[in-house]
């Protein structure tokens, strides 16, 4: 396999974007909901939501909902109406792929939930997000190991027309990580049951993007699945264009490609490194390009919290 080391790092870099240092920090305020600290606003959103001070509280060390807004249902509902008005008056550009699908928020996954806020809306307020990615891949008796790729639909809301990885989805209100790969395979790739219960879940990758829709602190579950040489993908929900079966001696040239969805790339070199396709042996900048990877967003504030944790303000 032909490696493309220096581009390694430079598309891990390109997606890895969003540094918080002391020359912007000043730019940036936390966003907490009951003491816990979910996201990270920045000034030309906040300047917004200084018009709704029946909603946010807004200090010199970060954003809350104001006191008489508690619980989970209150502050979905009361963030949900200030969304709604800023999508109508289109307000941001983020907010015209409104989906009607909610994130649940919480301080880690699986941990208490402490509101909900619409799809599109979340790179606003630089809230972690969570998805799914599948590898499906054959093991061809001509081609050896081949990954099957999908192209975006041309009239997806982002990246549309992109190739892509077999199936990635995000997940939303409602489901687990794996009830969420089994949904996204039968919607987009037809994957029966059968064929799902073949997933094997493989850990995850994050990163932490920002793009002209806002921050993106990105984990995604990943899962490798093996099919049958016969099978072939059927898009079920009208959001791919096509597919490709692409053997693992010609992928390189397609993810590092600008025509491949940049955000699925970390998908594509963790199945490699995993698979052994790329190892030390034949790529020196292995370590650091595992550890990019794996981007521990989990320590996103840490350089902010300090003045947050000292603030004397009882709202946070």
């Amino acid at each position: 396999m032909r490696l493309e080391c220096d581009n390694f790092l430079t598309r891990l870099e390109r997606i890895n974007n969003f540094k918080l240092d002391l020359n912007n920090i000043h730019r940036y305020k936390p966003f907490v909901c009951q003491g816990v600290q979910v996201g990270l606003i920045s000034e030309e959103v906040l300047s917004v939501l200084l018009n709704y001070p029946e909603v946010f509280y807004i200090s010199d060390t970060g954003v809350t909902f104001n006191n008489h807004i508690q619980g989970f249902t209150q502050c979905s509902q009361a963030l949900s109406a200030v969304l709604d008005q800023l999508q109508k008056e289109k307000t941001f550009p983020c907010l015209k792929g409104w989906r009607n699908e909610c994130y649940e928020i919480s301080e880690t996954y699986g941990s208490e939930r402490l509101f909900e806020i619409e799809r599109c809306a979340a790179p606003l307020f630089g809230i972690r997000k969570y998805g799914v990615h599948i590898n499906g891949y054959v093991n061809h008796e001509e081609n050896g190991i081949s990954l099957w790729l999908q192209r975006r639909s041309y009239s997806k809301q982002t990246y549309p027309g992109k190739i892509d990885n077999f199936v990635g989805g995000a997940l939303t209100e409602g489901r687990s990580v794996f009830e969420t790969a089994v949904k996204e395979g039968a919607e987009e790739a037809g994957l029966t049951e059968q064929l799902a219960a073949g997933l094997k879940p493989c850990g995850s990758i994050s990163y932490m993007h920002q793009s002209e829709r806002g921050i993106h602190p990105q984990t995604e579950f990943v899962f490798d699945l093996e099919l049958p040489q016969q099978f072939v993908p059927e898009n079920q929900d009208g959001e791919v264009q096509d597919w490709i079966l692409c053997p693992v001696s010609n992928i390189l040239d397609i993810i590092t490609s600008e025509d491949f969805k940049m955000t699925s790339f970390p998908v594509a070199l963790d199945f490699l490194i995993r698979h052994g396709f790329i190892n030390i042996e034949n790529e020196r900048n292995l370590p650091k390009i595992i550890e990019m990877l794996h981007t521990p967003v989990h320590t996103l504030y840490n350089a902010i919290q300090e003045p947050l944790l000292n603030s004397q303000d009882s709202s946070f």
